[in-house]
């Protein structure tokens, strides 16, 4: 179907950014948000164990992200060395056509008075000391002082670097050209001349050109000089560049004074070789430009390797998305509407500029590509829906269920909201889909933050609502679990059992990760320190190997389940506390019970199994103005891969020893480790690329996937509605059949489990998480539930409901 069918009469746009922004974009104000107070020194930044999002405050931080593109600019240059190599070694040069060459052009010099290279190389003649800073000047500065500054304008993210190296990369190709067309002998070879060949004499050792490496220079490459084009272009460069100043300008103009007397007097090249390369950059500097302009007029970039990986993984059974539910308390209002929701929307899009791109499909060899949207059609990415009666959160997880495996329109940016009704008194909820490549779980949290405002001030001349809903009552026990959705909420066939023509999941994002993760991962960015611990991480990864086998991992069906509870933040922080453990630990604690009953259910003996869980950690940092919002688009995350051992056991036990399993891994590079090897992976060829990513992304290496996030510490509105839960959607991976996300809101700890039912039981396996969660938080009370060891035990004495779970292969 078009994109014009699609559109309904009353459709609204709203006009794209500018491509290419950051999200926010900082050209653009912010949304109206509540100021970070001042962090005290002793204040960890981020809430329960969470490194957050990415920004570049100092030059540490700079090249954070950056790998893959260095990778990418040092293969354009040693592409553009093989053409040189090949012209050198590959073609055939006729010696007497090359000095008929130089003598023609000696000639023309002394017929036109100009022929310095002479009088220079007698005047040099005879001085030793001189001689050899000659040779040292032209046979190394001219390397050192080009890709020196290009390599600054790349560090410096200078706005000029684009057009510097597209600009360079044309001056050598014109020269080679005309080393290949045009081979012509320099003076200090030209028989019958009395030339010195001082460079040749005082060859710097291991240099270009002498001693062992001599066999790789062209001997015949006079015409054009590349030492006076790359001086020259060096002085144009720096006069273009934003981000150099007065200094290195005229640094850049004494280089090219020295290196023109040097190339002269050491009777490398002939006067007219320095006006061909002058004239090679003139020639370049407008075709980089042109290529700059066509490159932004198409309005393309190349999608990062970390967001690419979940373009390349996804299939039409399972697809990629991330997103958020958020449930919105409408008690002291009105709820909001559509078009309110539209407008809304489309005031906060311009701070979220991915939002206004779509995905250029990749080719054969050709990797995916972001490309400005123009218009954005928002009666197509905002919809409504009402849940059927009688409604209530078990229909809202259905729809879920359902919304995030339903395929977005590749042509159009991948994202939707939905204003979702009929969910029960004084409440609606708000559904955002986001494709994985756009944003991880950070980035979905960032998107909700940009949408949502602080609370508005009361007022004083309107009625306030004595007797909200009973639902909505907050528990006075901290210890006390909150379950705000009653206790069949993870029980309900209508919940647990979607359509039989529902494709996958729900998309993943990233989790916060302990403490002593979060050091290292600030240690791991310092450049003296990066690479000795990425190693390290890489020699760990290897020696972590394949995943241990698990009863529960196999290929996945179509079907998807989305169950939901929530949970009293500070009971959880006052347990992880109380037990010494992180709150991921806990987390991973109870879903290893809710998998041992699980793996019970399935005829099998859960002793003895082990989950090996995925769990991402961002890498990101947190936004300077805006306490919790995380800063940019995309994924920046790595995932550490952490053992549950499965069987009979109190949760509190098993997150134990779950600490105490992590400990090393948590202490060694393996999350720098894995970001490098992601971004690492983007620098292959697109089919490689692909295959790589489809090779790493699956159970092979992980059974699971939980992920720990955080989320705004205060309350928030959205239209003047309070966001009472936020729920986040967690993609499935090939042959991994879980995935539990956590959200920590306003002191509300949201839990969301994807399961898939052809692999196990979604009810039992909600029932004995929700138990599991219970003897955590409050292990005094006694549950009114059966606790997960009950579970486990009525699961392996009593047949599993409905049909067989498949095996493993």
């Amino acid at each position: 179907m078009s994109r014009r069918a699609l559109s309904t009469p009353d459709r609204a746009h709203v006009t794209a950014s500018p491509a290419g922004g950051p999200w926010p974009s900082p050209q653009r104000p912010e949304p109206a948000v509540e100021r970070a107070p001042r962090r005290r020194r002793h204040e960890h930044p981020t809430e329960h164990g969470h490194p957050t999002e990415h920004e570049h405050p100092s030059g540490q931080a700079r090249f954070a992200g950056r790998g893959v593109d260095a990778v990418c600019q040092i293969a354009i240059g040693l592409a553009i060395f093989g053409v040189y190599l090949g012209v050198a070694h590959g073609l055939a040069v006729s010696r007497s056509a090359a000095d008929a060459r130089g003598a023609d052009l000696l000639a023309a010099e002394r017929w036109l008075h100009i022929a310095a290279t002479e009088p220079l190389n007698n005047a040099l003649r005879g001085h030793t000391a001189l001689e050899i800073l000659a040779a040292w000047e032209y046979a190394t500065t001219y390397i050192i002082t080009t890709f020196g500054l290009l390599g600054v304008l790349w560090a410096r993210a200078d706005p000029t670097y684009r057009w510097a190296r597209d600009s360079l990369a044309v001056t050598t190709l014109l020269g080679v050209a005309c080393f290949a067309l045009w081979p012509t002998t320099p003076p200090r070879l030209l028989p019958g001349e009395r030339f010195v060949d001082i460079v040749a004499i005082h060859h710097p050792p291991l240099s270009w050109g002498g001693g062992p490496v001599s066999a790789g220079a062209n001997q015949f490459a006079a015409m054009p000089s590349l030492h006076v084009a790359w001086a020259v272009w060096m002085v144009v460069a720096s006069m273009r560049a934003r981000r150099v100043g007065p200094a290195g300008r005229a640094f850049g103009a004494a280089h090219l004074g020295v290196t023109m007397l040097v190339v002269l007097a050491t009777a490398n090249h002939y006067v007219l070789d320095l006006v061909a390369g002058g004239a090679a950059v003139a020639v370049a500097a407008p075709v980089a430009g042109g290529m700059g302009r066509r490159a932004t007029a198409s309005g393309t970039r190349r999608v990062a390797a970390a967001d690419e990986l979940f373009l390349h993984v996804q299939t039409a059974t399972n697809p990629q998305y991330v997103g958020g539910v958020a449930v919105l308390d409408t008690s002291l209002g009105a709820p909001p509407t559509l078009d309110a929701l539209r407008r809304h929307v489309a005031a906060r899009l311009s701070a979220m500029s991915r939002l206004t791109r779509r995905v250029v499909p990749a080719g054969r060899l050709r990797h995916h590509r972001w490309a400005s949207d123009g218009d954005i059609d928002l009666s197509w990415h905002v919809r409504e829906t009402h849940l059927p009666a009688p409604g209530g959160q078990a229909a809202l997880d259905g729809l879920v269920a359902r919304l995030s495996v339903t395929p977005l329109d590749p042509d159009r940016p991948p994202w939707r909201i939905w204003l979702v009704r009929g969910l029960g008194a004084h409440r609606v909820a708000v559904v955002v889909i986001v494709h994985h490549a756009v944003a991880d779980g950070l980035g979905v949290v960032a998107l909700l933050r940009h949408l949502l405002d602080l609370p508005s001030p009361p007022d004083p001349h309107r009625p306030q609502d004595l007797h909200p809903p009973p639902d909505l009552h907050a528990p006075t026990d901290p210890h006390l679990p909150a379950n705000l959705h009653g206790p069949t909420d993870l029980r309900s066939p209508t919940n647990l059992h979607p359509p039989a023509d529902s494709v996958t999941t729900s998309p993943g994002g990233p989790a916060p990760g302990p403490g002593r993760a979060r050091r290292l991962a600030r240690v791991a960015r310092t450049p003296v320190t990066r690479p000795a611990t990425v190693v390290s991480g890489l020699v760990s990864l290897a020696r972590d190997g394949a995943a241990p086998p698990m009863t529960l991992s196999g290929p996945l069906g179509r079907s998807r389940a989305y169950l939901t509870t929530s949970w009293s933040l500070p009971a959880v922080r006052s347990c992880a506390h109380r037990l010494e453990v992180t709150v991921t630990d806990l987390l991973l604690a109870a879903v290893g019970s809710a998998a041992t009953a699980a793996v019970a259910a399935a005829g099998e003996e859960p002793s003895g199994q082990v989950l090996r869980a995925a769990v991402p950690v961002t890498m990101r940092m947190p936004g300077s103005n805006q306490h919790g919002v995380p800063r940019g688009p995309g994924n920046l995350t790595a995932a550490l891969r952490l053992d549950v051992p499965l069987g009979p056991m109190p949760p509190d036990r098993r997150a134990e020893q779950i600490t105490r399993r992590a400990r090393g891994r948590r202490a060694s590079g393996r999350l720098p480790a894995s970001a490098a090897a992601l971004r690492l992976m983007g620098a292959l060829p697109a089919p490689l690329h692909r295959a790589a990513a489809r090779s790493v992304y699956r159970a092979r290496f992980f059974t699971a996937i939980v992920s720990n996030m955080r989320g705004a510490p205060r309350p928030l509105e959205l239209l003047g509605c309070p966001l009472r839960d936020v729920f986040p959607i967690v993609p499935l991976a090939a042959q991994v059949p879980l995935s539990v996300g956590a959200l920590g809101w306003n002191d509300r700890y949201c839990v969301a489990a994807t399961v898939d039912p052809a692999r196990l039981d979604p009810v039992l396996f909600g029932t004995a998480l929700r138990a599991a969660l219970a003897e955590l938080t409050s292990p005094e009370l006694t549950s009114p539930e059966l606790t997960s060891a009950e579970l486990t035990g009525r699961a392996r004495t009593s047949p599993p409901p409905g049909r067989p779970l498949a095996r493993s292969a």
